[in-house]
């Protein structure tokens, strides 16, 4: 038997791990893909997103569920998610426009934060517009998951994967075709609610269907063209296998890292809570970087590459202490006045 709470009580240790995964997709660090075993690491690192969403399916769930108020739910996401947002968007469109330009409708679009939505002339953060598409869903689904029977979270899952038609050949299908895994982080929550243990049985099946989704993924990569995959999300949908079992894993391995080398784990769950940061500024010093070596500025190399990713998270961090602090004495102002 496993404990519920042992599991999820390493979710930001998930969200570590995916953020620096990102990061390193997004690196040109080596090794080069298909090289070793670090090769596929490094190739599957946009499987970090998913683990992104399906921790998202059980925060929502348990924000929603202790107390139901979808202008709170969201008031307080605006207010977490924004202001550090905002700070890395804005030196980014002034980067974009000095460097070659921006229409006025692109620097609104991603404001509003639907410049890929939209399929705005410049964009910046898919993931940006996805994460608002996601909590304005868990708002429906939280409600209709509750204590529901495996006959309606059936239909629930199946009319979650049903958004994904309209997109297939679609750059967007890469945002809607995760809203099922979002709903099956709704449910796991919905069953750990249920119950304290997760049946080791439970356990093991979610660990074999990871296994086997890895299996179908490396399949896919290896025999479908690569348009295919791009057009019907062949690269997605198999993290509705991969992504329960997986994240079953990085908790029992958490676990034990937990007994041995706790200080490696703290850091982690610190770094969980700096996800969006590190998400934002690595993007957008990646992109800088990108530029500077396409106009012969710089070179490339490996050290540059690592300084850049280390000083990448090291910013972020620092950003996210700053905005808290902000944020927290711009919300006490209020109350202090009445």
């Amino acid at each position: 038997m496993l404990r519920y709470r042992n599991i999820t009580k390493y979710r930001s240790v998930w969200m570590a791990l995916a953020a620096l995964w990102i990061l390193y997709y997004h690196s040109s660090l080596p090794p080069k893909y298909y090289s070793s075993f670090l090769g596929y690491v490094r190739f599957f690192g946009f499987s970090g997103v998913d683990i992104f969403v399906f921790a998202s399916g059980l925060g929502c769930y348990h924000s929603l569920t202790r107390h139901y108020d979808p202008i709170a739910f969201l008031k307080k996401r605006i207010i977490r998610i924004l202001p550090s947002y905002y700070v890395v968007l804005t030196a980014w469109l002034i980067y974009q426009h000095l460097r070659s330009g921006i229409s006025v409708s692109s620097v609104f679009a991603n404001y509003l934060c639907v410049d890929f939505l939209a399929s705005a002339d410049f964009q910046t953060l898919w993931y940006m517009n996805g994460v608002w598409i996601y909590y304005l869903f868990a708002l429906f689904l939280v409600p209709l998951c509750q204590n529901a029977s495996l006959r309606r979270k059936i239909l629930l899952f199946f009319l979650c994967a049903a958004f994904s038609v309209p997109f297939f050949s679609d750059i967007r299908l890469m945002l809607f075709s995760r809203l099922p895994l979002l709903f099956l982080g709704i449910c796991f929550a919905d069953y750990g609610a249920r119950h304290e243990e997760i049946p080791a049985r439970l356990a093991a099946a979610l660990i074999a269907l990871s296994c086997l989704g890895w299996g179908l993924l490396v399949y896919i990569v290896k025999c479908v063209p690569d348009d295919r995959i791009w057009a019907y999300g062949l690269y997605w949908f198999p993290f509705i296998l991969i992504a329960p079992g997986l994240c079953i894993v990085l908790s029992l391995l958490a676990a034990c890292l937990d007994k041995v080398a706790p200080q490696i784990i703290r850091g982690c769950t610190f770094l969980g809570g700096c996800t969006l940061e590190i998400y934002a500024v690595h993007a957008f010093a990646f992109q800088v970087f990108r530029d500077a070596l396409s106009d012969d500025i710089l070179y490339g190399t490996d050290k540059r590459w690592l300084l850049l990713s280390v000083l990448s998270v090291l910013f972020a961090v620092l950003l996210a202490r700053v905005m808290a602090r902000l944020t927290a004495k711009t919300q006490k102002q209020p109350t202090q006045q009445t």
